[in-house]
C-alpha cells in the first residue's frame, strides 16, 4: 500500500516512522516543501540565539522512507488519489496524511513583502534576521506582536545583545495565553534590558532606507531597525485543498480517528482541528507533543487499526527573559472560583469550576509536575480537597491516585 505524507516536520516524520514500525513492508513517501533535511521547528529561537545549531535539530531519517525535498504541493485529487506538486510531479496514494503545519500571518501593509520582513517559521527566516543584523547600520529588531513566537525571538535577540522593540496591538505581552496580572510580572522582568514596549500600536508602513528599515506606526511614530519580525499569529497551510471537499474551518477538521471528511485522507499537527477535552469543541492544538501523539495515532489508523484520538487541552510552556511561563486551559480569563498567589516576581493562578480545574497560569518557579496539571484537566479530576497543592505547584500523581500508589509501595 502506498502512503504519501505531505509535510516533513515532526508530525510527518513521526507518522512515517510509525507506519514503518507497525508494517515495515509499507511504501512511504514524505513530501517536503523545503530544500534541507527535516528538522524540529520549535528549535528555531534557540538556533537564533546560538544556544544550539541546525545539525542538532535535524530529525532522524527513517529507514525505508523516501523523503523528497523541494516538493511544494499545489493540489490533490481525491478522485484519482493523486498529489500534484508545483514542479509538475504526481504521486499516487492509497492513504494520504496532511501534516503541512502553519505559516505566519503578515498583514497586508505597504512594504510587508520586503525581504527583510519575516515571520519565524523556518531556518531561512533565522538566516534573514542574522544577515540583516550583521549588514545593517541599525541593529535594533522590530517585533510586531508579543505572542509566543515573538516572545522567544525577542529573548533570543536579547541574549545576543541585540536591542528589540515590540509593537503590540493590545495593551500587554502574551495576552493570548496569560491574564493581566501575569503580563505585568513578565513585563517587569524586562527592566534593565534593551527592550522597548509600544502598546496599542500597529505598523502601517515599512520602507527601505539605505541598509535599514523605516517603520511607520498608526500613531505617526517612526522606528528605524534592521528588520521586522511578525508574530501576530499563524495560518494553517491548507490552500492546496481548495475544491477537494476536505472540510476546513480555521484548520482541517478531523474526526475521532484523525480522518478528514474525505475517505483515506488523514491529518496531524499544527494544521488540524481536533477535539478539546476542556472546551468541548474542536480547535487547533499547535504543540510539539500533540503533533507527535496525533501522528502516531493517524499512522495506526492509516493501517486500518481504528485507534480513536482522545483529544487534548490547550497549554503552553516557555522560558523567556528569565521567567518560566506555564499555562493551560482557560488561562486568560477567570471562570468559576479563582485562586491566586503573587510574590517576589512570581505568579500562580488556578481556576476551578464544580471542583474541576479549568485553567492555570504559573510565572516563575512554576509546577513541580507539569504533566499532572494536564492529566487533571483531561480526566476532569475533582481537586476540591487539594486546592493548596494545586495552586502552589506541589501536587503529584500520588495525590491524584493515592490508593494505587499505596498498593505499589
Amino acid at each position: 500500500m502506498k502512503h504519501v505524507i505531505i509535510g516533513a516536520s515532526i508530525a510527518g516524520m513521526t507518522a512515517a516512522a510509525k507506519i514503518k514500525q507497525l508494517s515495515p513492508e509499507e511504501d512511504v513517501t514524505v513530501l517536503s516543501a523545503e530544500s534541507i533535511q527535516p528538522y524540529g521547528k520549535m528549535s528555531l529561537p534557540y538556533m537564533l540565539s546560538g544556544m544550539t545549531w541546525f545539525a542538532n535539530c535535524t530529525l532522524p531519517p527513517v529507514a525505508g522512507v523516501d523523503v523528497m525535498l523541494n516538493k511544494q504541493v499545489d493540489r490533490i485529487d481525491p478522485g484519482s488519489k493523486t498529489v500534484h506538486t508545483t514542479d509538475g510531479e504526481e504521486f499516487k496514494y492509497d492513504k494520504l496524511l496532511i501534516a503541512t503545519g502553519t505559516s505566519p500571518v503578515i498583514p497586508d501593509v505597504p512594504g510587508a513583502k520586503l525581504s527583510s520582513v519575516v515571520g519565524v517559521r523556518n531556518v531561512g527566516d533565522i538566516e534573514v534576521i542574522r544577515k540583516r543584523i550583521e549588514e545593517s547600520s541599525q541593529k535594533r529588531v522590530i517585533l510586531s506582536g508579543a505572542g509566543l513566537v515573538n516572545a522567544e525571538v525577542g529573548d533570543a535577540l536579547v541574549k545576543l545583545g541585540i536591542p528589540v522593540t515590540y509593537v503590540i496591538s493590545s495593551d500587554r505581552m502574551l495576552s493570548q495565553i496569560v491574564d493581566r496580572e501575569a503580563s505585568a510580572i513578565i513585563e517587569k522582568s524586562l527592566t534593565g534590558l534593551d527592550v522597548e514596549l509600544l502598546k496599542g500600536e500597529d505598523i502601517t508602513e515599512i520602507q527601505e532606507k539605505g541598509d535599514a528599515l523605516e517603520v511607520r506606526l498608526a500613531s505617526g511614530k517612526v522606528l528605524m531597525g534592521a528588520c521586522v519580525v511578525y508574530g501576530k499569529g499563524v495560518r494553517p497551510n491548507t490552500s492546496f485543498l481548495k475544491g477537494t471537499g476536505v472540510q476546513l474551518n480555521k484548520g482541517i477538521v478531523l474526526g475521532q480517528y484523525l480522518e478528514t471528511s474525505i475517505p483515506d485522507i488523514y491529518g496531524a499537527g499544527d494544521a488540524v482541528e481536533t477535539d478539546d477535552v476542556l472546551l468541548g469543541e474542536k480547535t487547533l492544538h499547535a504543540l510539539w507533543p500533540v503533533a507527535i501523539e496525533q501522528a502516531n495515532i493517524a499512522a495506526a489508523n492509516m493501517l486500518g487499526m481504528e485507534t480513536p484520538y482522545p483529544g487534548d487541552v490547550l497549554r503552553n510552556i516557555l522560558t523567556v527573559f528569565g521567567q518560566t511561563i506555564f499555562t493551560g486551559g482557560l488561562s486568560t480569563h477567570d471562570e468559576g472560583e479563582v485562586y491566586r498567589h503573587a510574590s517576589d516576581g512570581e505568579y500562580r493562578k488556578i481556576a476551578v469550576k464544580d471542583g474541576k480545574l479549568r485553567g492555570f497560569v504559573f510565572v516563575g518557579e512554576g509546577a513541580e509536575n507539569p504533566g499532572v496539571y494536564l492529566r487533571m484537566m483531561k480526566e476532569k479530576t475533582d481537586i476540591s480537597s487539594m486546592i493548596d497543592p494545586v495552586l502552589y505547584g506541589t501536587v503529584t500523581h500520588a495525590d491524584l491516585y493515592p490508593s494505587v500508589f499505596k498498593v505499589a509501595l
